[in-house]
């Protein structure tokens, strides 16, 4: 009986530690961390008006007003060993010397590839490449409080010696913001996890 409760608890306990569809590449060989070449904001209330790479991501969206911000996010992909890509994101829990940051609303972000690649100061709002899908490839979920976002896809090839580029948009159908600086260290903001 001992035997049978004690194994009981070990299945529970490995079904609760098994990995889930997002960890399952984390234990098959990170290669690389990728941070984005180009975080493009375009702007629904300036549809025509170009805006160059910035240091800061900004998304943000209001039910009923047509000012809507998405940001354009381009990774020059090394040629490597690397086959499969996944997009994470992040935000340093907040702390008195460092940078701040804003996540309201939902905290939740959607993200799509693009059929094209973006041109730096050019694309805009109007002028954007279509997206290759009509859902999207990634769901981020950040909490309010900071650190790792919940990421939602499945791995997609890694297009090595590219530039591989994303649209980023708030959720529907709640209200919400983003604004953060992208850093290295410590990490903030959204990267490309390359895998073997």
């Amino acid at each position: 009986m001992k035997f049978l409760l004690a194994l009981t608890a070990v299945a529970v306990t490995a079904a609760l530690a098994a990995p889930t569809a997002e960890d399952a590449p984390q234990s098959q060989g990170l290669l690389n961390v990728l941070f984005p070449n180009y975080l493009v904001p375009i702007y629904q209330a300036n549809p025509d008006t170009a805006y160059p790479t910035q240091y800061e991501g900004d998304v943000s969206y209001t039910p009923g007003v047509a000012n809507e911000v998405r940001l354009l996010v381009g990774f020059d992909v090394p040629a490597n060993s690397g086959t499969r890509c996944l997009i994470k994101f992040r935000l340093e829990p907040k702390t008195p010397w460092g940078y701040d940051w804003t996540v309201t609303g939902t905290g939740k972000l959607d993200v799509w590839a693009l059929t094209s690649i973006i041109q730096n100061g050019v694309t805009t709002w109007n002028s954007k490449p279509a997206r290759t899908s009509v859902n999207p490839l990634f769901k981020i979920v950040q909490p309010l409080q900071g650190g790792d976002a919940a990421v939602w896809g499945a791995v997609i090839p890694c297009n090595g010696g590219q530039r591989m580029d994303f649209e980023v948009a708030a959720t529907r159908p709640g209200a919400t913001t983003f604004n953060w600086f992208e850093l290295d260290y410590p990490k903030s903001g959204i990267t490309m996890n390359m895998y073997t």
